[in-house]
């Protein structure tokens, strides 16, 4: 019998957060560095960003010799292909994870849910809170604040209150943290966290132009956000990613193969 995967979303109320970029440089991460299978529910229907950034990066492939031997020779070494990407209507993810899982020979460890930036509708609610862990990336500033306190605070009410769901933990974690940003700022916001009883990661994420940096048509430049290839390493250091799922991943109590 198949061991059954951790359900894991980023997810935010606030758009241009980063709930999509995380989702795909976590699974990257985890799926290409640390040895583990992956698969990704995109859920953020109907664009489904996460589905079209593969499609995208597959056509390239077809074009870019540099990263078409880059892809053959890493697949080679690590004897499994790209992790798989499903689009859903976020109301059907649940049930079409469970199929998909079903049909696969493979086990998979983790499968990431890229949920829509609302979870305004019954829907998106209950595959929400399907999940065993959400991690909400939120930017320092009082509008994201805001936005997200109104989002995680009842949910957090909830899981206090009913120790039967089956969301055990959100954890919320700074991201786009610009080095000009005051200290007395962020301790201001750590302390309106606190008296929430709101957990928040000791890793944050800082602005960065990495973050951003996808596969070309042309040319061989390093990447960082790609569903095909790992974050590169000599643009790891620095972006806290690898801490960032180190710290997920202790939290979750997943176990890296390598």
């Amino acid at each position: 019998m198949k061991t059954k995967p951790l359900f894991i979303a980023f997810s935010t109320q606030k758009g241009g957060v980063g709930k999509s970029t995380f989702t795909v440089l976590g699974a990257s991460y985890l799926h290409y560095l640390k040895g583990l299978n992956v698969a990704v529910m995109d859920c953020d229907y109907p664009q489904c960003s996460v589905y079209e950034m593969r499609k995208r990066e597959i056509r390239q492939l077809e074009t870019n010799l540099h990263y078409q031997s880059k892809a053959i020779s890493m697949f080679e070494s690590l004897g499994k292909q790209t992790y798989p990407i499903v689009c859903a209507k976020p109301e059907e993810a649940i049930s079409k994870a469970h199929e998909f899982l079903a049909g696969e020979s493979t086990e998979y460890d983790v499968v990431f849910f890229d949920l829509p930036g609302t979870i305004n509708n019954d829907g998106v609610i209950s595959t929400f809170m399907a999940m065993d862990y959400v991690f909400v990336p939120m930017a320092p500033s009082r509008m994201s604040m805001e936005s997200t306190l109104s989002f995680i605070i009842p949910v957090h009410e909830l899981l206090t209150e009913h120790k039967d769901l089956n969301l055990k933990a959100v954890h919320l974690f700074w991201n786009r943290v610009d080095g000009r940003i005051k200290k007395e700022w962020l301790e201001h916001y750590e302390g309106v966290i606190r008296q929430f009883g709101l957990p928040l990661l000791k890793t944050a994420i800082p602005q960065s132009v990495r973050y951003d940096k996808e596969q070309s048509i042309e040319g061989s430049d390093a990447v960082f956000l790609s569903t095909i290839f790992p974050a590169d390493k000599s643009l790891l250091k620095g972006s806290n990613l690898d801490l960032l799922v180190d710290e997920i991943s202790e939290i979750i109590h997943l176990k890296h193969q390598s």
